[in-house]
Parts: C-alpha cells; structure tokens; sequence
C-alpha cells in the first residue's frame, strides 16, 4: 500500500526541498518532488507541515544495548529483553539501522566477556521481526587473542562484516590522560560500591601490557584474515599520526573517536572516515577530556556522527552544527544518514533517492532540540510522536517550518 508524505521539507544529499511531498510503495522511495507535483490524493498521507524530512539515522556504533543489560552494575537483564527496549528508544531518536559495538574480551570490571559478546552478537543475528535493523560492530580488544575465533565464527556469519581494533592500555589511545582516566575510575567504583585505589588498577594495567606480547598474535590473525576475505576494518582512538599509518596499513578505513588533532589529520590525508560521537557535540567536549567534535567539524575532519552511548543525541548533534552554522543541514545531516552508510557499504539507504528502502524520520524542534514525529522502517511507521497517516482527500496548505 502506497503512503505519501506531504509538505515536508525534504532534506538532500546537496539541498533541500522546502515544501515537499514524497510517496512510499512496497517499502521503497517511489518518487518525491514539489508539493502537488504528485498524484497523492486519495492515498494514506503523513502531513508534516513544514517538518524535516530525512533518511532513517545510520548509528555506526552504539554501547546501547550493554547499558540496557546493565543500567545498574550487575543488574544483568536478559539479553533480549535489553534488545527490546534498546530499539524502542533507538526508534524514537529516528535510528532505523544500529551497529552494536560488541566487546570481545574478558573485562571484568565492565562486565563484559567473550563468552557474553558470542551470545549478543548471535542473538541480534536472529532477531525475528524486529523494529529497526540491528548489526554488529565487531569489536576486538588486541589484548584479547581468545577472542580472535569467537569474533570470527561470529562475524563471518554477519551480512556487514565490520570490526574495530581497540586497545584501552592507559597512557596511550582513549586513556592517554592518566588523570582523567583516574577521574573515571574513581567515578565508577563509587558508583559500584567498590573501594579500590585507581592508582593500583591504572598502574596494573600499564605494567600488565609492558609485559606483554600479545597484540603482534592479533595483528597478525587481522592481517590474515582480511587478506583472505575482505571486510571492513575500523581503528579504535588513534591517538598519534603513525598510529593512523599503522593501521591504515592493516587496511583500516574508518578512524573511530581520535584522540588527538594530529591523529585525525593524518586520518584524513590517508583517505579514512573520520567519526566522533554525537554526545561529543551536545555536551561541548570530549567525557573523557579528549578532542573536540566541534574543532574537527569546524575545520573538515569530521564525517560521521555516531550515538557511542546516547543514541538521542545523533539527531542534536547534527542540527546543532547547522544551527551554529558550522556547516550546511545537508552536510550535517549526511554525517549521521548517508556518510555512515557508504562507509559500511550500506547501498540500499542513507539517502532520499527513488528505489532505496523507505527508512524516514520526519521531526521538527522545539526550542532548537529536535522532536520527532514519526519513523518509518521500510515503508512501515514504527514510530509516531502524534503523527498518524490520514486518506488525503484534498492538499492543505502547510504552516511555514520552524526556522
């Protein structure tokens, strides 16, 4: 059954339609054009009034699901019970694809285990029915080699194929500030209950990984791997330009979260994706008092927006860089649609185009701060903030859009 969308703004990968209208059918973008260029009368229509009109948000990396498993440490909800309410309020904040990042190492102190990794990823693989599309980001702590064969039974099973090199030894990467990561940790074991002296766990763990040869087996088993069946490759919090060159040379593609200025330059002179986190933008800065998102945005570096551990703040972010004028809404709206998907070799969405799937969130503002309206995952509304189709028996003019 075909569904239209009329006056809407309608956002572009170069422009935007101010006053649109679009049509649905069998789950793709059928056409779209000036409002009453097309035939809609008759059909179930969506009158946006003037709202934004955008492709579903691609969250490249999201920690969602492990804070819903544990939104106290060791509530240890059931895994699928966490999944449902991660994609109600994913769905909610205009996310129709999630890439779960799945840790695969055994850290006890963040409650994760390879053994538990294994169980997310395969229970997100064969989800029936679900509300929006959930991927894995494959995630390999390089201290980990027990890890490397469960990732890979895994991950070879996925239809996107991505994994990410992490390596949160302090002094060096996410943790190169010793004291704020201190901070951290001082943070978390009051929030746990638990007395332990941050400066033993930080000393521990730097000593631990002196004595320790074990990322030259990972590295390896990475090279091997992506020689003999290609898939996408993501560095963790490069912090140093060489760091960049290192992986760039193991094939990564996407630099995910760098640490520094100099790190996210080299990342863009050797042709990677360069992304950030969405909370990185709304908050100002950095949580772990690393690099700015909005110095990066300022000057060119910043391609992709994800939600990290916040999925509602991809959409802020992204309106926030237009509303300050950092650069234009299609440019900024691409970072968190259309940048994502290409970057993943996600070709069938991310953008408004005739013949891709029909993954839309429809959204205004209020007092600057998105509010959506409705989402639609492949034609479907699984998600109305009030917004509901109606038989569209006439046009009605549309009220100007908020500025």
């Amino acid at each position: 059954m075909a569904l239209a969308i009329t006056n809407a703004r309608i956002v572009l990968l170069d422009s935007v339609l101010e006053n649109g209208d679009l049509i649905v059918s069998g789950g793709l973008i059928e056409e779209f054009g000036p409002a009453g260029s097309l035939p809609v009368r008759g059909m179930q229509a969506i009158d946006a009034r003037g709202a934004y009109l955008i492709p579903g948000i691609i969250d490249s990396h999201n920690d969602g699901v492990e804070g819903e498993i544990n939104p106290r440490p060791r509530a240890g909800f059931p895994a699928n019970f966490a999944i449902a309410n991660y994609e109600m309020r994913a769905a909610s904040s205009g996310v129709t694809t999630a890439f779960h990042a799945v840790m695969f190492a055994d850290l006890l102190d963040k409650e994760r285990t390879i053994r538990g990794a294994s169980a997310i990823a395969d229970m997100l693989h064969e989800l029936t029915n679900p509300l929006i599309d959930h991927e894995v980001l494959y995630r390999l702590d390089v201290w980990t080699p027990s890890g490397l064969g469960p990732l890979f039974n895994s991950m070879r099973k996925a239809k996107v194929q991505a994994m990410s090199l992490n390596d949160h030894t302090p002094g060096q990467g996410q943790y190169r500030d010793l004291d704020e990561l201190k901070k951290t940790l001082s943070a978390y074991l009051a929030k746990m209950a638990i007395r332990f002296d941050p400066n033993e766990i930080v000393g521990s763990k730097v000593s631990g990984a002196a004595r320790n040869e074990r990322p030259v087996e990972v590295l390896r088993r990475t090279r091997d791997e992506i020689a003999k069946e290609p898939f996408i490759l993501l560095g963790h919090d490069p912090d140093t330009p060489e760091k960049i060159d290192e992986l760039a040379d193991l094939g990564v593609t996407i630099a995910e979260f760098p640490v520094t200025y100099a790190a996210a330059q080299r990342a863009r002179e050797v042709g990677q994706w360069i992304t950030m986190g969405a909370p990185n933008i709304v908050r100002g800065g950095s949580s772990s008092g690393n690099l700015s998102a909005l110095r990066l945005a300022r000057d060119g570096l910043l391609d992709i927006l994800c939600g990290d551990y916040h999925a509602p703040s991809i959409l802020y972010s992204a309106m926030l860089l237009y509303r300050q004028g950092i650069c234009p809404l299609p440019e900024s709206i691409a970072m968190i649609t259309s940048n994502p998907a290409k970057s993943l070799s996600l070709t069938d969405r991310g953008r408004t185009a005739p013949g891709l799937a029909a993954d839309l969130c429809l959204f205004t503002e209020s007092g600057h701060i998105p509010r959506v309206l409705a989402v639609l995952k492949r034609g479907e509304l699984i998600y109305s903030g009030g917004v509901n189709p109606e038989l569209q028996h006439g046009r009605t003019s549309a009220p100007a859009a908020s500025a």
